[in-house]
């Protein structure tokens, strides 16, 4: 049995939009990445100044 597939052609403007929107996907997940680090970051020196270690945190 042979196997068709059907590709739509895509414009070069269609092509040049996807990759912006997934560069904009990645800088949003990056950027929440970054926020996220930077609060653990920030609750690991508050426990290290009040000289309490919580096992979760350091684990």
């Amino acid at each position: 049995m042979e196997a068709t597939t059907t590709y739509k052609r895509r414009t070069r403007e269609e092509i040049m939009a996807w990759l912006q929107r997934a560069r904009e996907r990645k800088d949003a997940f990056q950027k929440r990445a970054n926020e996220i680090f930077a609060e653990e970051e920030r609750l690991r020196q508050q426990a290290a100044e009040s000289h309490y270690y919580d096992i979760a945190v350091t684990a």
